[in-house]
């Protein structure tokens, strides 16, 4: 036992000294973080969604009286203190904010709320909980059409579930306004999409991102030019396009990006699994994307949240399709357990380089320590076991632990650090 807690302590050493690849991140920029008052109540992420079928709507920032918003958060926690999403906001209240009791309550939350308040309001904050306490050496983070990303702090990736909104006069006048061009054909439409495309990488994006699992099913499959054509000239018409027709449609631009990606040496990243409070959650299944990942062998598809609850499934895929890389953002906020479980097995079935350790995912750069916290201890803990159950040596373990929060990342990304 002395052996097995002396290995787990020094990886967790070797995590903590590693310049982290953060793969999945939205982060605020500085000066969206530095815009308005950050307190107990908005430094906030995936609690929301726990508490959304207790309280309703977070809406904490309309409320003007603090108490109030204690009195809402302490009836959400009555019942919602448990999850995962509310230990992983503990953790970061201990670390940055000299919380020390056990939980948050009457006596408590006060203080708490008056430390968030005076630390995050410091104009060095941000980058000191970013470099020195989180030590990220770069974000992937996604941006929207026309925006810029601080260089200092992210490395860009696009987001183009506009792009399956193109049935629509509203989801042609953002990209007609984007490009100054009107959009009135399936030619135009492919063409403005690949201007975005190249023009973000000429900025030094490094991938494109559909997250299109919240409104519709991964399942898509090849749509011909011509047939994409008629659909698109009967969307300009006075009537929408049938569900059917639509999907159609939005299946054609789907593979038109997996095309982009091919020609400009994009990394396509997909939002797989976990969902949203009512969510679909079997549209989200990884296997879904099968004709896809089939069509696009030379695609480096970069496939989120482990699939979970479909990780399993993502484990096979990542298996036997040498153009998928499993990305366990977000997986260590849903469930630790999961994330250990998931891990173990991904470590026996998937060759390492195709592996991203590591993907904060939350607004607030404070919530990334807390997410790395979490994964840290988790990725430790399998490691130890593989060594200790596993037949895996402890150099094969150290080695891991690189790869997964850094050297896989940069190699991906082609990140150059």
């Amino acid at each position: 036992m002395e052996k097995r807690e002396a290995l787990k302590r020094e990886l967790l050493t070797q995590l903590y000294s590693l310049r982290t690849v953060d793969g999945h991140s939205h982060t605020y920029a500085p000066d969206v973080y530095y815009a308005r008052e950050i307190n107990l109540f908005n430094l906030q992420h995936y609690f929301q969604r726990d508490a959304a079928g207790l309280i309703g709507p977070w809406e904490m920032d309309a409320i003007e009286d603090p108490g109030e918003c204690w009195r809402r958060l302490k009836t959400a926690l009555e019942s919602a203190g448990n999850t995962a999403y509310w230990r992983h906001q503990l953790l970061v209240y201990r670390k940055l904010f000299d919380f020390t009791d056990p939980e948050l309550d009457d006596a408590n939350w006060r203080r708490l709320d008056t430390d968030i308040r005076r630390k995050t309001s410091d104009p060095n904050w941000y980058d000191y909980v970013t470099r020195s306490v989180c030590n990220l050496e770069i974000q992937v983070r996604n941006v929207g059409w026309g925006e810029a990303w601080d260089r200092r702090y992210f490395a860009g990736v696009l987001r183009m579930e506009n792009a399956l909104r193109l049935d629509s006069a509203e989801g042609r006048t953002a990209l007609e306004k984007r490009l100054d061009r009107p959009i009135d054909s399936l030619k135009a439409a492919r063409a403005g999409l690949a201007d975005l495309a190249s023009a973000a990488r000429s900025d030094g994006a490094v991938g494109l991102k559909l997250a299109h699992a919240y409104f519709r099913t991964l399942d898509s499959r090849p749509v011909t030019e011509t047939r994409a054509t008629r659909l698109f000239e009967k969307s300009l018409g006075p009537g929408p396009l049938d569900p059917a027709e639509a999907r159609e449609l939005q299946d054609h631009f789907i593979f038109y990006l997996a095309e982009l990606c091919a020609e400009l040496s994009l990394v396509f990243q997909i939002h797989t699994g976990v969902q949203t409070t009512w969510g679909a959650i079997p549209e989200s299944d990884p296997l879904l994307l099968l004709p896809l990942l089939n069509r696009f062998r030379a695609v480096r598809f970069d496939l989120f949240h482990a699939g979970y609850p479909y990780a399993r499934m993502l484990g096979m895929l990542g298996k036997h399709y040498p153009n998928a890389w499993l990305n366990l953002a977000w997986i260590y906020l849903v469930s630790p357990a999961a994330s250990r479980q998931v891990l173990s097995e991904w470590l026996d079935l998937v060759p390492i380089h195709r592996l991203i350790g590591f993907g904060s995912d939350v607004h607030f750069p404070e919530l990334i320590w807390g997410h790395l916290e979490m994964a840290r201890d988790c990725v430790a803990e399998v490691l130890t076991d593989k060594v200790t159950q596993d037949y895996w040596s402890e150099g094969l373990a150290r080695d891991a632990a690189r790869k997964l929060f850094r050297e896989n990342g940069l190699e991906l990304y082609a990140l150059k650090k």
